[in-house]
């Protein structure tokens, strides 16, 4: 045996949910599981004692945009910013940061109109203000609006595609909102092959040290140029070269039909991989964000009968798309929050007459969170998935039900209710809109309070999930979202050793105890790949 962990809290999540005290591996799957006299009998290179600690599988998280994660670390953060005037004052001392050295363009991320003292987003002059000289963008905390300098906008009415994204600028007031959004990353330049290899093996080295082992990833127009073959080729580069500790399942974006036809007609499939790298589902935007009232609804927001939000496909385009992708064997997963938005999903998934000859036809709902009964009932019967994302408790329960009125809050963010009935329900954390620390999320989920432990008793607390549940989101369930639920997500003999060791066992503590928890050691393939300082 090359490896055993001993001495543990090993839960191995199998449908016997068995606990065992030790595990052996060796060239890099689990080959041994049982106790520790079994252990002990066994000729072994390393042996590791977890001194009562818990082993489970190691986490994933099955939406987020890590490489758009890694940009952002290395852009201008506004997450924590408390006003519009603090937000445009971080962006004016990047400028003048690099006075001696002058920026060509500044992205910036994270702000939040909902948390500023006094609501309100910033305004194209007071960019302009700044400078006139470089473009600006400010995107909101969602990545569904974003506010530009002049200069900003003039570059985006010059790309080729402004025709179709015009009616989403407001030149007035420099605001744009969903595709423009998206389509502004073509005016900036675009990363070297090189940058971009940088900001996975960043990306990795953060997730890793959560505790992740895998991801499943929206990537391909997350950077600037939306150079999509590059992130691919630096992907494969890197897997190629063996320098991947990350397992990434790719959800593959393109904002226009014609681009993600092609993209499988070209011979992209769910599926195909390399050791760490694999072409996951064709990811769709279908509506944007509740906080930017995008979000596609049935009925009109609270106090704007005109708005009902904004569907990006038309019934008929998603009827096509869905069959497209089920006719060439690809996975689907849709971005939808609004409810108006998911049933125009369930519907096309529904319709689609080459589902049942799609050997990858699990398609899924990303975010899911304005649901009712009619349409978890809905997403049940067609076996719909449900990529959701616990942290969202904290960012969005104060402004829902201003959102929607109290007379539509029946069922939703209804992730225990979704378990309930036997939906398929995966755990992400949309990084970098919020953190992707996963023992948060499992907070979140298990107590539907803020960070700051409200409401006590929770937010909508008959949807509160069980410790093991919201383990299993990032775990077991995440699995089966990619196929790999003979690979990973749970600790068996033959499947990967993808490991997460914590400090403390988050299955017998105070469930407000459990965001605070520390990962202690990560492992991929049987390979230590992170390791906490104080630990020995």
């Amino acid at each position: 045996m090359d490896k055993i962990f001993f001495n543990g809290c090993i839960r191995t999540l199998d449908d016997n949910d068995y606990v065992a005290e030790a595990i052996g591996i060796q060239d890099g799957r689990i080959a041994f599981i049982g106790s520790n006299a079994e252990a002990e009998a066994m000729k072994c290179q390393e042996r590791i004692d977890l001194q009562g600690r818990l082993l489970l599988p190691g986490f994933v998280d099955s939406h987020l945009h890590m490489l758009h994660y890694a940009f952002v670390e290395k852009s201008v953060k506004l997450f924590d910013c408390r006003s519009a005037e603090e937000a445009l004052e971080a962006v004016r001392k990047r400028i003048e940061d690099h006075a001696e050295k002058p920026l060509t363009w500044l992205f910036c991320r994270g702000w939040n109109e909902e948390h500023f003292d006094h609501p309100r987003y910033p305004h194209k002059d007071e960019l302009d203000a700044i400078s006139t000289e470089i473009p600006i963008i400010m995107v909101r905390v969602c990545g569904h609006m974003a506010v530009c300098n002049s200069c900003g906008l003039e570059k985006l009415k010059q790309i080729k595609e402004y025709s179709e994204i015009e009616e989403y600028v407001d030149l007035e007031t420099g605001v744009i909102r969903e595709n423009a959004v998206q389509f502004y990353y073509s005016v900036l330049e675009a990363p070297s092959q090189k940058e971009v290899e940088d900001y996975i093996l960043h990306g990795i080295e953060k997730l890793n040290a959560c505790g992740f082992t895998g991801i499943q990833s929206d990537d391909l127009a997350s950077l600037p140029g939306k150079k999509w073959r590059r992130i691919v080729d630096s992907y494969q580069a890197l897997d190629t070269r063996g320098e991947m500790n990350l397992r990434v399942y790719e959800q593959c974006l393109f904002e226009r039909i014609e681009d993600a036809k092609a993209f499988v007609e070209e011979g992209f499939r769910t599926g195909q991989k390399g050791e760490y790298f694999t072409i996951g589902p064709m990811k769709l935007l279908q509506d944007g964000s509740l906080g930017a009232r995008t979000a596609a609804m049935n009925e009109p927001y609270e106090g704007d009968p005109q708005n009902r939000g904004i569907h990006i496909y038309t019934q008929e385009e998603l009827n096509d798309l869905i069959a497209f992708f089920d006719q060439y064997q690809m996975q689907a997963a849709v971005h939808c929050i609004g409810d108006r938005a998911m049933d125009m999903v369930i519907e096309a998934v529904a319709r689609s007459p080459y589902r049942h000859e799609n050997p990858k036809n699990r398609h899924g709902i990303v975010h899911a969170q304005i649901t009712n009964p009619r349409i978890l009932e809905a997403m049940k019967e067609h076996d719909v998935l449900a990529y959701i994302q616990p942290v969202f408790v904290d960012l969005d329960m104060d402004i829902v039900e201003p959102q929607i009125g109290p007379q539509r809050m029946d069922k939703v963010y209804a992730w225990k209710s979704m378990l309930d009935m036997g939906i398929h329900a995966s755990g992400g954390s949309d990084a970098p809109v919020v953190s992707f620390d996963a023992l948060e999320n499992i907070y979140f989920a298990v107590t539907r309070k803020t960070l700051d432990g409200h409401p006590e008793e929770g937010w909508i607390p008959s949807e509160k999930m069980s410790v093991d549940e919201a383990v299993k989101l990032f775990t077991k369930y995440a699995a089966y979202a990619s196929y790999t639920e003979d690979e990973n997500g749970t600790i068996e003999v033959g499947k990967w050793a993808d490991l997460v060791i914590l400090e403390k066992d988050i299955y017998e503590m105070d469930h407000d105890q459990i965001k605070t928890t520390k990962v202690d050691m990560t492992v991929v393939a049987g390979k230590i790949v992170y390791e906490r300082e104080s630990v020995s």
